[in-house]
């Protein structure tokens, strides 16, 4: 297992419309992690040596291509106080816009489920551990049939190592365990 050299204690904050749960990860090869979500972790940890945080310079899209259906990427928004108050969705994957909606450009918050919450939360994890994180939710979405999802999100550092955005791996799961294509 290659592990995070900068592990610090988990995270778990309470959820809503169902059990959620954010935690660092512990490895690449974290086993709480969706194959999406461990070859995203692999990604980072070659472009970074695993000795800093991703930076937007690390990476194309090409280099992510396989996992753009279930990509996310978020700008994180931070008030005067640099506490997280929000994320602007900067790219949202076809699988995902099948299920949640397209919500590029947009806000987290404006999502009418408990998904801006959740990536409130998340955004914390994130940037107290400085880690990849990985989240597990019983409830995708309440307001649509049950749905299991598993999140690795890595954060992605600007030159003086301020977490800027955050890009996700999510992959949905149908209640009999197979993971969502993107049609329902």
């Amino acid at each position: 297992m290659t592990s995070f050299t900068n592990w610090k204690a988990p995270v778990r904050p309470d959820g809503a419309d169902g059990e959620f749960e954010i935690t660092p990860a512990t490895g690449i090869d974290d086993p709480r992690a969706s194959k999406g979500g461990q070859a995203l972790m692999e990604l980072v940890h070659n472009r970074t040596g695993g000795k800093r945080m991703l930076q937007r310079s690390d990476f194309s899209p090409k280099d992510i291509k396989d996992l753009l259906p279930n990509i996310i990427l978020f700008e994180v928004v931070y008030d005067q106080d640099g506490t997280v108050k929000d994320g602007i969705i900067r790219l949202i994957g076809s699988a995902l816009s099948s299920f949640y909606g397209n919500f590029t450009g947009r806000s987290v918050l404006d999502h009418s489920a408990s998904t801006g919450k959740r990536f409130l939360m998340s955004a914390h994890s994130i940037i107290t551990s400085e880690l990849p994180s990985l989240g597990t939710a019983d409830e995708a979405v309440s307001e649509m049939p049950f749905y299991k999802v598993k999140t690795c999100l890595v954060p992605i550092a600007d030159k003086a190592g301020k977490i800027i955005q955050i890009m996700g791996h999510i992959q949905l799961y149908t209640e009999a365990g197979e993971a969502y294509s993107g049609a329902l």
